[in-house]
Formats: C-alpha cells, sequence, structure tokens
C-alpha cells in the first residue's frame, strides 16, 4: 500500500465525516425551527391546563371566568365579539387606562419584605 494513497484515503474519509456531522446538525436545526410552534403550543395548552385544574394558580374569580369560558365557547366568543365591538374606536384610551392601572398596581403591591422596626403598611 502506498504511503500517499493511504494519507489520501484518510484525509477523504476524514472530510466526508466533517460533512455528514454538518448535514446532521443542520438535519438538527431545520427540525428544530419546524417543531418551534408545536413546542409553543404545547406551553400554552400546559399552563392554561394547569391554571384550570382544581389545585391551578387562578382561583378565585379569574379560575372560574376561565373554566366557564372554556365550558361554553359561544357565550364567551359572543362576549368577546361584543367587547372588540366597543373596543375597537377607544383602543389607545383602554390601552392608557390599563397600563395607569398597571402602574398603581405595581406601585401599591404588598412588599415582601419590611424592614426592621416598621410596621407593613395597608
Amino acid at each position: 500500500m502506498n504511503g500517499n494513497s493511504a494519507e489520501e484515503r484518510i484525509a477523504h474519509i476524514q472530510a466526508r465525516a466533517q460533512a455528514q456531522r454538518l448535514a446532521a446538525q443542520l438535519a438538527m436545526l431545520e427540525a428544530r425551527e419546524q417543531l418551534a410552534p408545536l413546542r409553543t403550543a404545547a406551553v400554552v395548552i400546559g399552563t392554561a391546563a394547569r391554571a384550570l385544574s382544581p389545585a391551578g394558580a387562578a382561583g378565585g374569580a379569574a379560575g372560574r371566568l376561565m373554566r366557564f369560558s372554556v365550558g361554553h365557547p359561544w357565550v364567551s366568543s359572543a362576549v368577546a365579539a361584543g367587547v372588540l365591538r366597543v373596543v375597537k374606536g377607544r383602543l389607545i384610551a383602554l390601552l392608557l387606562a390599563a397600563a395607569a392601572g398597571a402602574a398603581v398596581w405595581w406601585l401599591r403591591r404588598p412588599t415582601l419584605e419590611t424592614p426592621a422596626g416598621q410596621e407593613p403598611v395597608e
């Protein structure tokens, strides 16, 4: 066996292996890109399932409202259409009101830590 031909064969095999690795990485990236919407949908469904479960985080009125809207989609779609009709002309005003409400909530939220020697503000 000639020394040059063996080195050429080794280089050829290494180049082919590198090309196969790159092709596999590209295939994995394409598969990940194609599965991204499915992954997002799974996360949203999982979050909704946890929120609507009896021991979920969405307790109280919000949880009851979500469970009702899932159980009665015709009612919730009619209400959503009515709300959209009302909101259509006043979107900026409602967004400003929501932003102001969020700012007030953020400023008035209860804090977990209170400085030593002070009582919590109510």
